[in-house]
């Protein structure tokens, strides 16, 4: 395992969920799980060391982990970690099993909880980021651009190679608005006639394995429009490539904090959360990242250029919607049952 420290005196970083050790001893500790890369990198820049010196606790972390690993962690009261970063769906399984400890709310000032969605304020997590699966494509291909996934599988009107990951998450929200472009009925959709639907495209659309690639082959002009998700473009746009994200019928996914049953310091979490959740610090994480705060009054602290390339930015949001990733977590084997006849049609 490799371990580094950090704090105003120490911070343990660890690599995997059950390897985490004790930091050395304080007034405080809490230990967060998070997803690591760049995303975890930018969180202890501008969340973790800042809690740790402003506060004098030691913040311990660790990074990447799987949810069956997770689950059975808190199953069997073996908990080590004080908080965990989540996506929706994980949040709505172990609260159903009663794996997460309910968040006070009451606890939170008024400045945190005022600008977050009623729909976002859950029993059992803290909401804190969302990324959004969005359209790209190639604005010298298409000038006017295409503007709703129904012209995603117009290849008459818009000729060209489409492009998308394939087994790991294939596009079939985005096929069944092509069937249903009212995204507001969007749930539940009929899996079986997603994949017909993507089916269709034949020849016109390459699979990838993974969204780096997805990018590439749309850097490369091998494709002309992409499935996507929002902040893969971002070095794209910067670099002044000829690309554009629409927005239209875009799906948002967010990320909460959320407290183990059995955290061995539940106030200390409590604590991390009642600070982290001020709009201004919250806001610091979406121009390294490019995911959009889920408290809309963090808009006030960031900057003009960034917002429009955000999830969940005002003047997009009404244009797309929340995934219903319970809906998607329900029939997880469904689509991978169904994506596997598809690929050997």
């Amino acid at each position: 395992m490799n371990l580094m420290k950090f704090s105003t005196r120490s911070m343990v970083a660890a690599t995997a969920i059950g390897l985490v050790t004790a930091a050395a001893a304080q007034a405080e500790e809490v230990v967060i799980l998070s997803l690591g890369g760049n995303y975890q990198a930018n969180q202890s820049t501008y969340w973790f060391q800042p809690y740790a010196e402003a506060t004098d606790t030691t913040v311990t972390e660790a990074a990447g982990y799987n949810f069956a690993n997770l689950r059975v962690m808190i199953q069997t009261g073996n908990v080590e970690a004080d908080l965990v970063d989540l996506s929706a769906d994980s949040v709505g399984a172990l609260a159903k099993e009663g794996l997460l400890e309910p968040i006070d709310w009451d606890a939170l000032p008024e400045s945190c909880t005022k600008g977050i969605p009623a729909d976002m304020k859950n029993e059992y997590a803290f909401p804190t980021i969302q990324w959004a699966m969005v359209m790209a494509y190639n604005t010298e291909t298409y000038p006017d651009g295409p503007k709703t996934w129904a012209d995603f599988w117009n290849t008459e009107k818009f000729p060209g190679k489409r492009g998308s990951v394939g087994a790991t998450r294939p596009p079939t929200e985005q096929a069944a608005m092509a069937l249903n472009p009212d995204f507001t009925t969007l749930y539940p959709f009929e899996i079986d006639a997603a994949f017909d639907k993507i089916a269709e495209l034949g020849d016109n659309i390459t699979f990838s394995d993974g969204y780096a690639q997805v990018v590439q082959f749309l850097a490369d002009g091998e494709v002309d429009m992409i499935v996507i998700p929002n902040g893969r473009m971002v070095p794209l746009i910067a670099d002044g490539a000829p690309v554009a994200i629409n927005w239209n019928q875009h799906l948002r996914y967010p990320n909460f904090f959320a407290i183990p049953k059995g955290a061995p310091h539940k106030e200390e979490a409590m604590k991390f959360l009642s600070w982290v959740c001020e709009p201004e610090t919250l806001a610091k994480l979406a121009e390294p990242t490019n995911y959009g705060p889920i408290n809309e009054d963090a808009y006030a602290y960031i900057p003009e250029k960034v917002a429009p390339l955000l999830p969940g930015n005002p003047a997009t949001a009404a244009e797309g919607r929340v995934a219903d990733t319970t809906w998607l977590g329900e029939h997880r084997q469904e689509i991978a049952q169904a994506w596997a006849r598809m690929a050997v049609r």
